[in-house]
């Protein structure tokens, strides 16, 4: 199961629809007992089941937090929902808060909740050895995907452009079946896709594994929330982080439920997971502080969205590390 089937155009195509939404997010929270009542609106994908998690296990109460856990078919969805204020919380893929971010939207980043490592990459015929060896070939991938994003990163750091190649629109899954019957090249796809290729003796030239920091997930807050509400968002993030450590120390049966949110069986929740990261607190506050490289989240995001001007998904430039409040994960660190 794979989120990251986002669509940049997909993310275009919203941008119409955050226009119409003149007012910032609104903050619901309010006191129910002892609990503070927020939402968080989410899709399926494995690491957003800890939330489901915190709420099982009574994570959330304990840190004084009252969670209504709400999930979208997509994170269009969910993400119009949280910039109309209709939710306090909205997990991302982190390439998606670019777009609304640029349009206004009241977004504040105040987790990375996972890396993708190894999960999804650029496999290719066995006799292509190199990215360089890409030249004149056919790729086929999914335009506008980040995994799209993924191979126009790849070909500039091999001083290579869209040009050199020949790129071909097609689903994920028609990508990966496309190189397993030796229809293209190369194909740059995700999981379980990505997995089927290299097992029909693909060459695998370049995979998140090799660089995690760019393809991401994320948890976003209003502005307005983590100014008036700190002690709701550091509930929130903790709460994060209690979860992950109840699932290290009662693997099987957290496993078990998870899977069961997700609509698959334990071995396969298993198997994704092990595509992903799951940073420690010390990480996550690493992936916000500011740095000219992939490991700051603001430098990666604001690669995505150079490609996405140029592609011309978005109009508005901004700089997205503003996106960042780093003062919740910080005030976690021992």
């Amino acid at each position: 199961m794979k989120k990251h089937g986002i669509i940049f155009l997909i993310v275009a195509c919203m941008i119409l629809v955050l226009g119409s939404c003149s007012k910032k997010t609104k903050v619901s929270a309010q006191k129910s007992g002892t609990l503070t009542k927020v939402s968080l609106g989410t899709v399926a994908w494995p690491t957003n089941m800890f939330f489901y998690l915190a709420q099982e296990k009574g994570i959330f109460a304990e840190n004084g937090i009252d969670v209504d856990v709400r999930e979208f078919s997509s994170t269009t969805e969910s993400s119009n929902a949280f910039i109309g204020g209709q939710t306090d919380f909205c997990t991302y893929a982190s390439s998606e808060t670019i777009s609304p971010f640029s349009q206004g939207g009241d977004i504040s980043i105040v987790l990375e909740t996972d890396k993708s490592n190894g999960c999804e990459g650029l496999v290719a015929k066995s006799e292509i050895k190199r990215v360089e060896d890409l030249k004149g070939k056919t790729i086929a991938t999914q335009l506008y995907s980040v995994d799209h994003m993924f191979l126009l990163t790849l070909l500039q750091d091999h001083n290579m452009t869209a040009s050199d190649v020949k790129i071909v629109d097609m689903s994920i899954g028609d990508a990966g079946n496309a190189f397993c019957t030796g229809k293209c090249d190369a194909a740059c796809i995700w999981d379980p896709y990505f997995s089927q290729a290299k097992k029909a003796e693909g060459t695998v030239l370049y995979s998140t594994a090799d660089n995690p920091n760019l393809i991401t997930d994320v948890l976003a807050a209003s502005k307005t929330l983590c100014s008036t509400k700190p002690d709701v968002v550091k509930a929130m993030v903790k709460s994060y982080f209690d979860a992950v450590e109840y699932w290290k120390n009662n693997t099987d049966d957290s496993t078990a439920f998870m899977a069961g949110k997700l609509g698959v069986d334990s071995a396969e929740f298993t198997s994704e997971m092990n595509g992903l990261i799951v940073p420690t607190v010390d990480e996550a506050v690493k992936a916000f502080t500011p740095a000219e490289n992939y490991a700051y989240w603001g430098y990666t995001q604001n690669t995505v969205k150079d490609f996405l001007k140029k592609l011309d998904v978005i109009k508005a430039d901004c700089e997205c590390g503003d996106m960042i409040d780093a003062s919740f994960v910080k005030s976690l660190q021992q």
